[in-house]
């Protein structure tokens, strides 16, 4: 058996696989698009293109079964991946992905889907562009000292808001909730609006889009005790099996894991975790129990920087 790893110098016969990870896929301009995480359709389908020109394109649930494979292809191999479950996936990036016949994987969290909410991380966002980051500090700052506030002018409020060492646990999750109640901001008509998330009947097995578990409300994990999160990963998993669903991996918010994390994943027969680092994946020699630990670099936004990191 291959285990993917980091390694600076990899053997010159170790097979390489990219996952490249995207969030919006859209010519849509909104609060989310415009904050977030965002590739148009026209790059991305040259970064496709480009992709499928130098690569054997693979689907992530078949990652470890091409490295073990004798003979045929073996490399370099590339995976597309999405996370959080936002429906211009679905409507502007799927075509390409089925023009161009290539397999993907989407990891989602069942809450916000058919737009019953906003993740915690959107809510942040939207009060960014609202300018409310020092009011909801603020409101922060009366609750209970929960968090490290010496942190935020270093790191700036974006960041601070998901460094596990500046929130001490995921008590922000109830807090901006209580706040946007406070501001009158309704998550469900706001995402709805917008049509963020796909339906819960997009989710279903299809031909180019597989589906993944992103855990169930997107927490950091190293902050939840080892009962929270074998709840949080394995209710996403439960929800996906309801869909007709049998997840191969656990996409991890934000990157941070432990060996709670690689307990339950091993527990239900997971066959990788996914970081967000910016790091080729190779194959060795060693044999490992599951999951293997795999490494995602965030898509560029064009071509060109597509060209420069893989």
């Amino acid at each position: 058996m291959f285990l993917f790893r980091r390694k600076k110098a990899p053997n010159p016969s170790a097979i390489r696989l990219e996952i490249i990870l995207y969030h919006f896929v859209s010519d849509r301009r909104n609060d989310f698009t415009l904050s977030g995480h965002t590739v148009t359709p026209g790059e991305f389908q040259s970064q496709m293109e480009y992709l499928v020109a130098r690569y054997t394109m693979i689907r992530l649930g078949d990652a470890a079964g091409w490295m073990d494979a004798a003979g045929g292809k073996r490399g370099p191999l590339a995976a597309v991946c999405f996370d959080d479950g936002y429906r211009c996936i679905l409507e502007e990036a799927y075509p390409i992905l089925q023009t161009l016949r290539i397999p993907a994987t989407m990891f989602i969290n069942p809450p916000v889907l058919g737009n019953r909410d906003l993740l915690w991380r959107d809510k942040i966002r939207y009060l960014m562009r609202r300018g409310l980051e020092e009011e909801f500090v603020d409101f922060l700052r009366s609750r209970n000292g929960r968090y490290r506030f010496g942190m935020l002018s270093k790191l700036g409020f974006y960041k601070w808001t998901k460094k596990p060492r500046a929130l001490r646990n995921m008590a922000i999750q109830k807090d901006v909730d209580l706040f946007f109640s406070r501001k009158g901001f309704d998550a469900a008509a706001i995402a709805s609006e917008n049509a963020l998330f796909l339906e819960e009947t997009d989710v279903a097995p299809c031909e180019f889009l597989e589906f993944g578990n992103h855990t169930w409300s997107h927490p950091i994990l190293t902050l939840l005790s080892a009962a929270e999160q074998k709840e949080e990963i394995g209710k996403c998993h439960e929800y996906l099996q309801t869909r007709g669903i049998t997840p191969a991996g656990l996409a991890l918010p934000f990157s941070p894991f432990n060996r709670r994390t690689t307990a339950v994943c091993r527990d239900l027969g997971y066959e990788y975790m996914l970081t967000v680092y910016a790091e080729s994946n190779y194959s060795g020699p060693e044999k490992k129990d599951r999951p293997l630990i795999l490494h995602r670099r965030m898509a560029p936004k064009d071509v060109g920087g597509m060209a420069s990191i893989v």
